[in-house]
C-alpha cells in the first residue's frame, strides 16, 4: 500500500472517529474520555489524540474542570 493511500485510509478514520464522538457528546455532554473509548472499542490515548483535534478545529469545547464539567459542541 502507498504513503500516500495509507494517509487518505488515515484520514477516513479518523473523520469517522471524529463524528462518532461529536455524537456521542451531543447525546450526553457529560461523558468522559474513558467513556467514549469504551463505546469507541480504542484506547484513551486515542480519544485523548481526537478530542485535542476537535478542540484545536473548534468543533468542541470543554466547560467546567475535569469532574464537574462538561463538553460544548460548537459547530453541528
Amino acid at each position: 500500500m502507498s504513503e500516500k493511500m495509507s494517509e487518505k485510509m488515515s484520514e477516513k478514520m479518523s473523520e469517522k472517529m471524529s463524528e462518532k464522538i461529536l455524537d456521542l457528546i451531543r447525546y450526553n455532554s457529560k461523558v468522559t474520555t474513558n467513556e467514549l473509548a469504551e463505546k469507541l472499542e480504542v484506547s484513551t490515548k486515542t480519544v485523548e489524540r481526537a478530542l485535542k483535534v476537535l478542540k484545536e478545529e473548534n468543533q468542541i469545547e470543554r466547560i467546567g474542570g475535569r469532574k464537574e464539567g462538561h463538553w460544548e459542541v460548537i459547530k453541528n
